[in-house]
């Protein structure tokens, strides 16, 4: 098995931008050690992580100035929790999707199944 390795001068210098996990300053794990017993562990239906998330909301609405009626999903997850809210609330019939690689190529695998669209036009 040949060592491939990818060039220092081609890695991201910022730890924070990757693939993987991404690296946490210090303060903000502090911060979260301060308040874990009252978000940690509990429920995502508990009135303390409710009130968090609203604020959350709210505040990315406001800050966007979304229009009447819009709002701001929030999940945890990565591409395909993306390419899933991206079904449901941007395509309202049909799709054409150019699939080049992984990332796009997920968008095209979640049209399909969704009960509320046609068949997407996908080119690959």
């Amino acid at each position: 098995m040949p060592d491939i390795r990818l060039p220092p001068d081609l890695r991201p210098s910022d730890g924070r931008f990757g693939s993987g996990p991404s690296k946490v300053r210090q303060d903000a794990v502090a911060a979260l050690a301060g308040v874990a017993p009252h978000y940690l562990g509990t429920s995502h239906r508990r009135d303390g992580v409710r009130s968090v998330v609203k604020r959350i909301r709210t505040g990315l609405a406001d800050l966007f100035a979304l229009p009447d009626g819009y709002e701001v999903v929030m999940g945890v997850g990565g591409a395909t929790l993306f390419w899933d809210a991206a079904a449901f609330g941007l395509i309202q019939r049909r799709s054409q999707h150019l699939a080049f690689g992984e990332f796009s190529g997920k968008f095209a695998e979640v049209a399909p199944p969704a009960p509320h669209l046609q068949e997407p036009d996908v080119i690959e």
